[in-house]
């Protein structure tokens, strides 16, 4: 990595704020921000960001999270790193490992978990579970399409719109090939698999349309979250999917 090829993303300078990268990662990092104002610049911010959570946001959360929240749902938004009208978004792009595989076919959906737990940040496999407190972030690739809505349904049955969260409509992506939704999510305690599905099409997609067939699929109960892997959509548009448990305590 060079100053010139690459900056660090958000989650390696998370990772190496928590000393939770491998040693020869932490001095490519390290040496990277010596010679990048940038990442620099990025890396003061994020600490001041954490910093902020600390003292003034956990107090106040953390009750929350050995409770059920208002709206029954199994995620909810940890800190919303969005300041869009002072001009800054805090993106997270999950540093690649060389076992990462590739994204398959040029042109194809897809969508990937990464979680941060303690000082462990690693890509989320399908079917793994996941604990209460687990920080989690997406990344998208539309294959070309330029709008996405990422929903959920759950062992509870509740179904939910993550991406624009709380959202009733699609929202546009990022340019380029892979995205990354802006912000963390961390898991409540509501046990169960739940199944994410990001709807990629070239206009906008409401959630109402595709609300009823969420609904249908959590009616079927646990067996039927864990192998329905598609929902109707319109033609062109196209979709990924994506399972993970949190397992009775």
């Amino acid at each position: 990595m060079t100053p010139s090829s690459l900056h660090l993303s958000s989650l390696q300078l998370d990772a190496l704020a928590l000393d939770a990268l491998p040693a020869d990662a932490r001095s490519a990092a390290r040496a990277h921000l010596d010679a990048c104002a940038t990442c620099r610049a990025r890396a003061e911010e994020l600490a001041s960001l954490r910093s902020h959570f600390t003292v003034h946001v956990l107090p106040r959360t953390a009750p929350a999270l050995r409770r059920p929240p208002a709206w029954h749902s199994a995620w909810r938004w940890l800190v919303p790193l969005v300041a869009v009208t002072a001009g800054v978004l805090v993106m997270a792009r999950p540093p690649k490992t060389d076992t990462e595989p590739e994204y398959g076919v040029k042109g194809g959906a897809t969508l990937q978990l990464f979680a941060h737990r303690g000082e462990r940040t690693w890509k989320v496999q399908e079917g793994e579970s996941l604990a209460p407190g687990d920080q989690v972030r997406f990344r998208l690739d539309g294959g070309g399409l330029p709008y996405v809505l990422l929903v959920s349904v759950d062992g509870a049955g509740q179904v939910n719109t993550y991406h624009p969260f709380g959202g009733a409509r699609s929202a546009p992506l990022s340019e380029g090939a892979q995205a990354e939704v802006p912000g963390s999510v961390v898991l409540d305690t509501a046990p169960g698999p739940e199944r994410l599905f990001a709807l990629f099409s070239r206009e906008p997609l409401t959630f109402d349309s595709v609300a009823p067939a969420l609904r249908e699929l959590a009616a079927g109960g646990a067996n039927a979250i864990r192998h329905q892997t598609r929902l109707p959509v319109p033609d062109g548009a196209q979709q990924a999917t994506f399972l993970f448990e949190k397992p009775q305590p």
